[in-house]
């Protein structure tokens, strides 16, 4: 057993010692150590020399190919993980430019092209640093509606554009918008925005006396999602309501937004934009029970806004008032700081825009209040003494206007449109739209006329009322 045991470890040794090639030898070549025992003769040799050079020479062809497969997908797409940081083994020494020139040199380019790869990296989408959070991060306050919130602007960002205009080649304005039709036929679409994009000047805080001045031959750039850009032809502009409409051709299908007209006083709502790098900017509030100032028109909607770090956000002027399943409930007014047009109001004016190609607008000469918007002990206040507790009370009579001719007064509440019961200016802007909607044909013209009737409650016979 002893003898067996040591001619196995001699037997170990001997195949653990590899055998010393040869200057001429295959393994010395590259090629196939001959089996043990064997002798070659040099012509067998200088075959196995040939074979293996052979071989040598389609492995380097082999690592050309590869690498120019490399550089072309370097360049036609973002380089693939991982990348190899290259380094010098060995002597410190060999670090030493002035004793390796040729070996150094070949380690910086290669230092170069690492450093190269990894900028390219780090621009990915998922790699690059984001620069800022919204509020559906960083507001502790939203953490109950965090899931729904982020379910809702993620849609809504599908149909969200970006857009720009320009005067005489020099910025003038720029804005947020939306589609709202797409021609599969003819691969044109059009997108919702503010007048305020087409806007040169605006010298007067009162909207009412209309010397805001637009530029409808402004050229007009519409930023896409796929991050191009394309011409916006003008369509039509509304300086009243603060719209404008562009046709643009996209040949891929666009993403429509959905309507919700039902928006409600303390509804949590989120205000949406683009920036000037197309990032999707956020803004939280909830719908404010205000009324509108003088200054302002009927249709405003105030939003208070949450995210403090926002609360002026420049950037979401004429995009879209959102609710939490993601559907459209306004379009942002930034002429006051939170404002927004109702759907209720939209709808409406889109309408219109598609039947006659303009948006009409009844004036009646005066301005509002709305009782209900007041501070309950108001209403209360106002209900003992004049028992009335709902409709417009009339603020401004215009000089000359029908409605001073008929005796209506400052002070004086007006109640009823077309035997409809008012409660808000937002309301009644509806109705206005409704009666154009309904009493035009299929021409309309500046002075048009329509009669209405009206039923106002006069302050000043406490005893009961008077109707005009």
């Amino acid at each position: 057993m002893a003898q067996e045991g040591e001619s196995s470890s001699s037997s170990l040794e001997t195949t653990r010692q590899p055998e010393e090639p040869t200057p001429a030898s295959p393994a010395h070549l590259g090629g196939t150590p001959a089996p043990a025992g064997s002798q070659s003769t040099p012509e067998r040799s200088r075959k196995r020399s040939l074979s293996a050079g052979e071989e040598e020479e389609e492995e380097e062809a082999k690592k050309r190919d590869l690498g120019k497969e490399e550089e072309e997908e370097v360049v036609s797409s973002a380089p693939s993980s991982p990348l190899c940081e290259p380094c010098i083994a060995g002597d410190p020494e060999i670090y030493d430019r002035f004793r390796y020139p040729d070996v150094y040199r070949a380690f910086e380019a290669e230092e170069d092209k690492f450093q190269e790869a990894l900028v390219r990296q780090t621009e990915l989408p998922t790699l690059k640093i984001f620069g800022y959070s919204t509020c559906l991060s960083n507001d502790p306050n939203l953490l109950p509606i965090r899931e729904l919130g982020t379910r809702a602007v993620l849609r809504a960002a599908k149909f969200l554009l970006r857009l720009s205009s320009f005067l005489d080649d020099k910025p003038l304005q720029s804005s947020s918008g939306f589609w709202i039709e797409w021609d599969q036929e003819n691969k044109t679409g059009i997108v919702l925005t503010t007048a305020h994009l087409l806007r040169s000047k605006c010298p007067s805080m009162d909207h009412w006396l209309g010397k805001d001045q637009y530029v409808p031959h402004a050229k007009v750039i519409v930023h896409l999602l796929n991050d191009t850009t394309t011409e916006g032809h003008l369509l039509y502009h509304q300086e009243h309501y603060d719209l404008a409409f562009f046709r643009l051709r996209v040949d891929q299908p666009v993403q429509l937004p959905s309507f919700d007209c039902n928006i409600k006083c303390a509804q949590e709502v989120f205000m949406l934009g683009r920036d000037e790098f197309m990032k999707l900017r956020i803004t939280s509030g909830r719908v404010e029970y205000l009324n509108p100032s003088l200054f302002h028109r009927y249709h405003y909607i105030y939003v208070h806004r949450t995210d403090c770090k926002d609360r002026h956000n420049k950037y979401d002027d004429g995009g879209p008032v959102i609710d939490l399943d993601g559907n459209v409930v306004g379009i942002i007014n930034n002429t006051v700081k939170g404002s927004f047009m109702p759907t209720s109001i939209l709808v409406k004016c889109l309408d219109l825009f598609r039947k006659h190609r303009c948006i009409p607008r009844l004036h009646l000469g005066l301005k509002f209040s709305a009782i209900e918007l007041l501070d309950p002990a108001h209403v209360e206040w106002i209900w003992r003494k004049c028992h009335i507790d709902h409709g417009l009370i009339i603020k401004t009579v215009s000089s000359g206007s029908l409605a001073e001719k008929l005796g209506i007064c400052r002070g004086d509440v007006l109640y009823r449109l077309d035997g409809k019961d008012i409660s808000t200016t937002v309301e009644l802007e509806k109705m206005l739209l409704d009666i154009c909607l309904d009493c035009f044909g299929t021409e309309i013209y500046c002075n048009d006329k329509v009669n209405i009737s009206i039923e106002v409650f006069d302050v000043r016979q406490v005893s009961g009322g008077l109707e005009h």
